[in-house]
This record gives C-alpha cells, structure tokens and sequence, in this order.
C-alpha cells in the first residue's frame, strides 16, 4: 500500500482586526509549509533544549512582545531577550521548511481590514496549489487565536483544496507555530522599513536598520515560496 504524503503548515499572525495606525499598519499571515516525511528532530530538540536553559520549559516565544520587551518579558533584560529571540532565529535557520507570506495593508473600517485579508489568503491559495499538489493530505495547524482569522482559513483553502484539514494546535507543542510567527512578524519589519517608522525599541534590539537588514531579514530568502502583498 503505497504511503500517504502529508504536509503540514503551521499558520500565525502578525497583527489584528483593528484599523490602520502607525504602531498597527498591516495584517500578516504566514503559512510554514513542512514535510512529514523530513526528519527535523535534531533542530527541534536542540531548541526545546534552548527554551530549557533561557526561560525554564516550554514556552512559545511571541517576537514581537519579545522585541519591544512587553509582556511577558518586560522582567528580561535586553541581553536575556535576545537570547531568547536567537534560539528561535537558529531553530529557523537549520530547519527543513518552505515559507509563505501574506499581507494586507489595513484601512479605515473592520470591513475593509476583513475584506483585504480574505482576498489576501485566496491569493496565497492559489499560488500555494502547485506546491502542495504532490501531496496527499494536508494539515493545517492554527491555534484559533483569532476567531475572524480562523473562518477566513477554513473558507478559503477548504473551497479550494479537498484535501485540506484545519486542527487546532496548541502554539507551545508545535515549534513551527513560533517560525511562522518569526516570518509574520519579519513581513512587519520589512513594511515599517519601507516607510521609515521602525521604532526606537526595535532599531536598537536589531542593532540598527542596516544590520537587521544584512543579519536577520535577508537570511531566508532560500525558504521562502513567496510573498504576497
């Protein structure tokens, strides 16, 4: 019997469902596509291993908060949280996956915020299909965090793909959830880059625009599988 293909995509956000403001200015998904068939367990342990020593157990590292050092960080200090944000950056760079990004600009109504990522999502869809098509059943995991988001996922690939599941997957047991929300939160960056607002906060945990530029966001373009925007 021949042995089904699986392909597991880890979903989170960057951003929410309020209106466009310098602080809040797009909504990002990102979708890490995974390879059941791919042996990740070296890099996994590796990281949980990490969690371990910096925070003391399982924890999922929400970059943003981590960044800015709000809560739950707002005790670390900035060398403790960049540890932190450097273990998941490894994980992420010795992982076996492929990344794609979607955003939308959000505007002046919850209806117009709604309506950009829906057809943001049908696009990323439908240029995700050649990819996944080689595969027998796919598995997309999202925490239901964001019960708009979480509609939106089920419409669009659901009325595109047959063999398409959503599961709710908690973001602590499910590593790739936390590069995802890397990549949601890279598309921030690079947005905020684009129209010379990065904050304080964030220039100086980088280092500077030139040295998270080189460093950081240029360091994946291998994985991605585009972006859409």
């Amino acid at each position: 019997m021949k042995k089904q293909k699986t392909l597991d995509i880890y979903i989170d956000e960057s951003g929410d469902f309020s209106l466009y403001s310098v602080e809040n200015p797009i909504y990002s998904v990102a979708f890490v596509l995974v390879n059941r068939d791919i042996d990740n367990s070296g890099p996994i342990n590796k990281f949980n291993n990490n969690l371990n020593k910096l925070i003391g157990g399982d924890h999922f590292v929400h970059v943003g908060n981590l960044v800015r050092g709000e809560k739950p960080y707002k005790e670390m200090n900035r060398e403790e949280r960049w540890k932190l944000f450097y273990a998941l950056f490894l994980f992420a760079h010795h992982s076996k996956f492929n990344v794609a990004v979607t955003s939308a600009i959000k505007g002046d109504s919850i209806e117009n915020v709604t309506s950009s990522v829906a057809a943001s999502l049908l696009k990323c869809v439908d240029e995700l299909q050649n990819d996944i098509s080689r595969y027998d059943q796919i598995i997309l995991h999202y925490d239901y965090g964001q019960s708009i988001l979480t509609g939106l996922i089920t419409a669009t690939f659901l009325s595109k793909i047959s063999s398409c599941k959503v599961m709710k997957t908690s973001q602590n047991g499910a590593p790739f959830m936390q590069v995802a929300d890397l990549f949601a939160y890279f598309e921030l960056l690079n947005y905020k880059i684009s129209k010379s607002f990065l904050s304080k906060s964030e220039t100086k945990f980088f280092g500077g625009i030139r040295n998270l530029k080189k460093n950081y966001l240029t360091q994946f373009s291998s994985k991605y599988l585009f972006k859409n925007k």
